[in-house]
């Protein structure tokens, strides 16, 4: 699990699938056989879509998108943080355009209270935080 988590916060898609097909054996590459795989956690209860999320691995995240239903996109972390909050924080405009496309729930708050919205505009990321908004309403964000 470390070490699949590992392939998707520093982008590896070649090695992140090798792991993906050594897990699978001679399975089919279901949906149903993968999931248990894409929503383990590790350190700090991260899954392999946060770690990507907070990197802005976005070909790691377009392929964990493929198998992962929305309640899996909008996982929380120990610290209740979604993987929009971690997109958000770290100015992913691309991630967060594609976890929100994916279902992403830009309203979750995180244990501290706070949603993503509010943790980019924290780091000054606008761009991210005028997208989130048009989330809520396609006529907000916009200059």
């Amino acid at each position: 699990v470390a070490e699949f988590i590992a392939c998707a916060r520093y982008g590896d898609l070649e090695a992140l699938i090798a792991l993906v097909n050594a897990h699978l054996g001679s399975s089919p590459a279901t949906p149903a056989a993968l999931h248990p795989l894409y929503i383990s956690r590790g350190t700090g209860g991260n899954t392999a879509l946060h770690m990507a999320a907070a990197n802005g691995e976005l070909p790691i995240i377009t392929h964990l998108l493929s198998s992962l239903s929305p309640s899996d996109v909008n996982a929380r972390n120990d610290d209740g943080s979604t993987p929009l909050h971690w997109a958000a924080l770290n100015g992913k405009l691309d991630v967060v355009e594609a976890l929100l496309t994916a279902g992403a729930d830009a309203t979750i708050k995180n244990e501290s209270g706070r949603s993503p919205s509010t943790v980019a505009e924290q780091q000054g990321h606008h761009d991210v935080v005028n997208r989130l908004l048009k989330s809520f309403d396609p006529e907000e964000g916009e200059d």
